[in-house]
């Protein structure tokens, strides 16, 4: 069965956990023994016994031979060896190595020591983490759980630390901006010169189309996080990657006959602003990266990453996209010196302004910059997006959603211009700032500031024009805003036509708001109805990620030109469900078949629970609902009468409960008490318990019903899934599973829509509704009150 993703991070966490408990290390130093034995664990599955593999697996050097170390005394310096083994078989010498298993300092010494890797090797261990049978030609559960940890890592590191990754959102638009796939070369080189654990290099290399051939370079200062990084390589099926430690700027490993070495695209997010950093530079040994537009002061590399960037890329038709704080945009100096010469040889493409606080390692705002060799000579403008605003948070960071990543890819390739957002800035306009390249100069996405109307404040009425900006809900609804207001005697304002408090209802009970629902259903069928045949032709050979490729275009064109909704935004609810539930379904039916199967739960002996079951791809609620909704209604109806019967229980004991009362406070009211109570109170008491004992005889009697009708319904439910067939299951998984919840996404949608129009105006109306004449009358009227309230207590003013 496939891996599920949730199952595999929860595990994946749970070995992180395991050590963290030691206290004996940080987060960049436990990563790198989970991720080793990851590594094991999946070559073992994937590789041993297996020719013509990947990677050599020994018989007695393998994830198998970790088990039977298990509650060893010498399980640290074997697992050594173990590693050692592997690495001596696939020359990955100073790579899988490189951590030792046999370190007191940091695993703990004796049973310490013992305990953790035995619990680290257990949790790998669980045959839900089988990576034996990951078919799908797509699935990237593997690198996506590498993604994972190394998201957590990242975030527990902290600032300075957290610097090894690049989020998964920022690398996605960077392999797209490249135009990797347009490419006609083959093989085609990419390369990152601070590659760290290597996920921005795999997400370009795999933007080549299908059917070329890819070849990844990366360098990475850190000798750790550049095993990391060969180990991604593997995981993702890149062995034959070529990743070097050492410092790019001072020591680059990419040479070809005393030159640095050309690729036809190039990648990178080095570390923001590195100081000192060509204390060690030979400059006999520069290798012409800085001659040409000039040295970069020495207490800030940024722009040196860049121009060895640009030395990298193929002098013909090398494209290049870096990641760089937003300071040298507009810094001056040697920096503006540089600055000038590049866009002077029209080579700097694009900019793209990212949010703030994206970045593990910072939290001040980047943006990308995109260099291209092949079209500098013709280049007369730069094209630039402000994409600052858009993001969402995510704990204590900001995070690109969906829809953020498609829309900055989409503008980006199509040089789209849009106002606040996007714009094609020339050569001459960049000039006339004197090469200042801040964003906010061409583009201005401020919002403007809301206005006070002083004579609305004075005089009463609401301002016309604060009501025009909401034209949007007028084209869809133009009689509803007749409804809403009507003329002030003042020109250029209106009035509140009915009660404040039955705007919302007034909106919702709109007749052209109800057709647009009616429009916005219909898209939705339309896209559903488009796309159905497409899904129930889901099987093993399916390219996952090209299938939701196809449906989410599909709903950017439905929705292109919807009034109220943008296409955007109905594309995040697609991908959102699909990052959250339609990815794993789409996997587990490439993977198994479309036929449901059915988990059960265990006790904590491993037992099976035979009422305790799930279905990950067809939820039980759904068949419930569709054969056996009679049994839910009825379950329904006896848990509602059990809640009656034990809140009229609660309330008659709290009734009777205190000093001189039936019971005391420290009495904990039972069948076996209230019997021995009505032994010995008086006959006025002996009733009122009679009757919390026929309570309980009437709970236990509910109880009893509700588990013959469950265990009825139970066993109902596993016979309808085993009958189950192929023709069967695609109807209720694509119809009433995944259309089901996305018509319910939209259905919100539109409820949220009603709901904005009615606080946008509610808001401009208790902006105006109290004018200064009133205020000074109820200032008067209250001052008044007080001066009588003074005078009959015989105080004159």
């Amino acid at each position: 069965m496939a891996v599920k993703k949730s199952i595999l991070y929860s595990k994946l966490w749970d070995s992180c956990n395991t050590l963290r408990s030691k206290g004996g290390m940080d987060a960049t130093q436990y990563k790198d023994y989970v991720l080793i034995v990851l590594f094991m664990k999946v070559i073992t599955d994937k590789y041993y016994n297996r020719k013509d593999s990947l990677i050599e697996v020994p018989k007695n050097a393998n994830f198998n031979t970790m088990i039977s170390l298990k509650g060893k005394k010498n399980i640290g310096e074997e697992f050594n060896k173990i590693l050692a083994k592997i690495a001596e078989e696939n020359d990955l010498q100073n790579v899988i190595d490189i951590v030792d298993f046999n370190d007191e300092n940091k695993l703990g010494k004796g049973k310490d020591m013992i305990d953790s890797l035995t619990g680290l090797v257990e949790i790998f261990q669980d045959p839900e983490l089988d990576f034996s049978n990951n078919k799908a030609d797509d699935n990237d559960v593997l690198g996506d759980a590498y993604e994972y940890l190394m998201k957590q890592f990242a975030s527990e590191a902290g600032k300075s630390k957290g610097q090894f990754y690049t989020p998964s959102e920022v690398s996605r638009i960077m392999s797209k901006i490249l135009k990797i796939n347009k490419s006609k070369k083959s093989p085609i080189e990419v390369y990152d010169m601070t590659c760290g654990s290597g996920s921005l290099l795999i997400k370009s290399g795999n933007e080549v189309k299908q059917g070329t051939k890819v070849y990844l370079y990366g360098q990475e200062k850190d000798t750790n996080t550049a095993a990391l990084c060969v180990m991604n390589m593997f995981l993702h099926g890149n062995a034959t990657a070529q990743i070097k430690d050492g410092n790019t700027l001072t020591n680059p490993r990419f040479i070809d006959n005393g030159n640095i070495r050309t690729f036809d695209f190039c990648v990178a997010n080095p570390p923001f602003s590195v100081k000192k950093w060509s204390s060690d530079l030979d400059l006999e040994k520069g290798y012409e990266r800085f001659t040409r537009f000039g040295m970069p002061p020495e207490n800030c590399a940024d722009y040196a990453f860049l121009l060895h960037m640009l030395k990298s890329m193929d002098p013909t038709n090398g494209r290049g996209a870096i990641i760089l704080p937003h300071g040298v945009l507009f810094r001056g100096g040697q920096e503006e010196v540089i600055r000038k010469r590049l866009l002077e040889s029209r080579l700097i493409e694009g900019i793209i302004g990212l949010p703030p606080n994206l970045f593990y390692g910072t939290g001040i705002p980047a943006c990308i910059i995109i260099l291209d060799k092949k079209d500098a000579p013709n280049r007369k403008n730069v094209f630039m997006i402000d994409a600052s605003k858009y993001f969402v948070k995510d704990g204590n960071k900001n995070k690109l959603r969906e829809q953020d990543i498609k829309k900055i890819t989409d503008t980006y390739l199509g040089r789209i211009e849009q106002e606040k957002y996007s714009k094609i800035v020339t050569i001459e306009e960049i000039e006339k700032e004197e090469y200042n390249l801040n964003i906010p100069r061409y583009i201005d996405s401020c919002e403007k500031e809301t206005i006070q109307d002083i004579k609305a404040h004075l005089l009463g009425g609401i301002p016309e024009i604060d009501i025009e900006k909401l034209s949007k809900y007028w084209n869809v609804a133009p009689n509803l805003k007749d409804e809403l207001f009507k003329e002030n005697e003042k020109i250029g304002y209106l009035d509140l036509a009915i009660d404040k408090e039955k705007i919302n209802e007034t909106i919702s009970n709109s007749k052209e708001f109800k057709e647009y629902f009616g429009e916005l259903t219909e898209k939705v069928i339309k896209w559903e109805t488009k796309n159905k045949d497409k899904l129930y032709k889901v099987n093993n050979r399916t390219r996952v990620k090209k299938l939701i490729e196809e449906l989410s275009n599909s709903m950017l064109k439905i929705f292109k030109d919807d009034k109220l909704i943008d296409k955007y935004e109905a594309y995040e609810f697609l991908m959102e469900y699909y990052n959250n539930t339609l990815k794993d379904d789409l996997y587990l039916i490439v993977e198994n078949g479309w036929i449901p199967k059915l988990v059960y739960g265990q006790d904590k002996n491993g037992k099976i629970k035979k009422n305790e079951f799930e279905s990950d791809l067809l939820p039980k609620d759904i068949v419930i609902k569709e054969y056996f909704e009679e049994y839910s209604d009825k379950l329904d109806e006896l848990n509602n009468e059990l809640n009656d019967l034990v809140q009229e229980f609660e309330l008659e004991i709290e009734e009777n409960t205190g000093d001189e009362a039936i019971f005391n406070d420290e009495e904990k009211v039972n069948e076996k008490l209230i019997k021995e109570k009505i032994k010995e109170e008086s006959e006025e008491n002996i009733v009122i318990l009679k009757k919390l004992l026929d309570n309980l005889y009437e709970q236990k009697n509910i109880k009893k019903n509700l588990k013959i009708v469950q265990e009825e319904l139970n066993e109902l439910i596993v016979k309808k899934y085993d009958s189950f067939d192929e023709v069967m299951s695609k109807e209720l998984i694509i119809n009433k599973k995944w259309f089901k919840n996305l018509e319910n996404k939209f259905e919100d949608m539109y409820i949220d829509i009603i709901y904005s129009l009615s606080n946008k105006i509610i808001t401009e109306v208790e902006n105006y509704e109290n004018t200064l004449s009133q205020l000074v009358k109820e200032t008067s009227d209250l001052e008044s009150l007080v001066l009588k309230d003074l005078e009959r207590m015989g105080y004159k003013c």
